[in-house]
């Protein structure tokens, strides 16, 4: 593994920096959490062989007696901690065991609190299970932009959103919530897009006027996602004047999609504009046949998804009214293949199906594949479904139907969904969907067998009925810690323990005391993959060592251990 003068100069960060990372202790003290599923983590003890972590419950006004009071023992000086009460405070405090059973080490006393939970008001919203199959619906976490939280399997809040905390965001306007690999949470409010810790410190954001001076951006829209270098993509739009001749009196308007790239600090590198590369002309052609839309002058195409197949070479964007999604060349920015229905006669260059209408969140999931949620006609009648689709690599091929799941599955909730709606391939081959307009959260096998739902309902005064409660797009994580992991030293070797929910695997960098043009100052490698709840141990020469730095591969997250003799 090569290294430039950034790598360098992030070693003389760690030296002056790496005392921060040892006193670390989390949750961080006095503060109040908005999440239930905490990692308590504390400083590692030279000689201890495993931890026991006392953590008592109290009412958060009365401290002087205990509700309850825990006992965890681990292994790590982490621990990840579930099922912790909303509007409690605890207090916690840790003893290090060596081999004989004995405690040398005793921590200080810690407090923190969980905020009351804003969203289990039973007045205000109901949660509906149908299927439990307890060896599959165990464990993650599903994220719900439109109840503003993620649940576990049984309906319960384990993160959320406050409503009343002090922050520039609106929380009734979000969407696209979802946490990222290392941890943090992204999500839109149709004019700023946020990158933010899982405690909703801003780390990044943008509004649409911090772009005016390299692109003309209105709103930001449907999409904002962290992609797996590091970067970010997002979907915006404007909104374009045209006239069917140069004499007509009349203007009309659609929307100029644009798809946003931002590096992991949340500067723009890319931008892709569709008024530049669509066929305009299709457009007018559609506008003479079916007029506007609404009485508003619009032709709308609604783009609702985008999002990059596994080279970075290319994009798909969906474009729901359309009835359509196209694929983008990222180096040329042309558009390389359309795939839909025929709108028009001048629609020629079009891969023509039926397959599905008024799609959304369309997304590669294999070379010339690609998973999407299809609404089907705009009524209330009818059904939605889950496509897989084998795309053509010419226009003498047709679109191939590989998979599909109709989400009239039953009689008890209904299959149609009129817009929204998302799906989710997971690790395990199933399948987690948003059922949008339907209000359903459902998880299915690949030979379609389902395995878990949630129904959502909801209503804004007790005197009103109970009515759907749609969700934009679900996403599903494995906890909110699937890549968390430990370093510690033993003597002559580090070990790392696998504490997330998610296999993984990591860099090693050895950072040496010697720095000459002779003796490489830096040795790498790469771990094989380590499993949930399992370790790794690496030699080292601790005398020659100064610095170890690891890193998840699918997070980006590092630990940096100082190496003693």
């Amino acid at each position: 593994m090569k290294f430039n003068q950034n790598s360098i100069f992030l070693i003389i960060l760690f030296q002056i920096n790496f005392s921060n990372y040892f006193a670390q202790v989390l949750p961080k003290p006095n503060t109040s959490l908005n999440y239930n599923q905490i990692v308590i983590k504390h400083s590692p003890i030279k000689e201890a062989v495993w931890y026991k972590i006392i953590i008592s419950e109290y009412d958060s006004v009365a401290l002087n007696k205990a509700i309850s009071t825990n006992f965890i023992t681990d292994s790590s000086h982490i621990s990840i901690v579930s099922n912790l009460n909303f509007g409690k405070t605890y207090k916690w405090h840790a003893l290090a065991y060596n081999n004989k059973n004995k405690i040398i080490n005793k921590s200080s006393e810690y407090i923190f609190s969980i905020l009351k939970n804003e969203y289990n008001d039973a007045a205000k919203y109901k949660i509906s299970q149908t299927y439990n199959t307890k060896q599959t619906d165990k464990y993650g976490i599903v994220w719900l932009d439109k109840y503003n939280c993620a649940l576990d399997r049984k309906g319960n809040v384990v993160w959320q959103f406050p409503r009343k905390i002090k922050t520039p965001l609106v929380p009734d306007n979000l969407v696209d919530l979802h946490m990222c690999n290392n941890g943090n949470v992204t999500l839109s409010n149709d004019t700023s897009i946020y990158y933010l810790t899982k405690d909703l410190d801003v780390i990044w954001y943008k509004h649409t006027n911090m772009l005016n001076n390299q692109v003309k951006v209105k709103n930001i829209h449907h999409v904002f996602n962290q992609l797996p270098n590091g970067n970010f993509i997002a979907l915006g739009a404007t909104t374009e004047k045209f006239k069917l001749t140069e004499k007509d009196s009349i203007s009309y308007k659609y929307d100029n999609h644009i798809i946003l790239e931002f590096d992991s600090a949340g500067n723009l590198i890319w931008y892709w504009e569709l008024k530049n590369h669509f066929n305009i002309g299709l457009i007018k052609s559609y506008l003479k046949k079916y007029g506007s839309k609404n009485n508003k002058l619009d032709v709308m195409l609604h783009a609702n998804s985008v999002a990059y197949d596994s080279t970075y070479s290319h994009l798909y964007l969906g474009l729901r009214d359309f009835n359509r999604f196209i694929k983008i060349d990222k180096k040329t920015k042309n558009i390389i293949a359309e795939y839909g229905q025929k709108l028009t006669p001048d629609d020629t260059t079009i891969i023509e199906t039926n397959f599905f209408s008024r799609q959304h969140d369309v997304k590669p999931i294999a070379p010339n594949t690609v998973l999407l949620f299809n609404n089907g006609d705009d009524e209330e009648k009818g059904k939605s479904s889950v496509l897989i689709l084998k795309l053509p690599t010419n226009n003498k091929n047709k679109i191939e139907k590989i998979w599909e799941l109709d989400l009239d599955i039953d009689s008890i909730y209904p299959g149609k969904a009129t817009k929204f709606g998302s799906v989710q391939k997971l690790n395990n081959g199933n399948f987690i969907i948003g059922g949008g307009m339907n209000g359903r959260i459902i998880e299915v096998t690949p030979d379609k067998k389902p395995v878990w739902d949630l129904y959502l309902q909801g209503k804004s005064l007790p005197i009103f009925d109970w009515g759907i409660f749609a969700q934009y797009r679900a996403y599903y994580n494995s906890s909110l810690y699937p890549y968390y992991f430990s370093v510690v030293q033993n003597k002559n070797e580090i070990k790392i323990v696998n504490e997330g929910t998610e296999p993984d695997e990591y860099v090693i960098e050895i950072i040496l005391n010697v720095v000459s043009k002779d003796v490489k100052s830096i040795q790498s490698t790469i771990t094989k993959q380590i499993n949930p709840n399992q370790s790794i141990s690496h030699l080292i020469n601790n005398k020659q060592t100064k610095l170890v730095r690891v890193k998840s591969i699918n997070s980006g997250i590092f630990e940096t251990l100082k190496i003693t003799e």
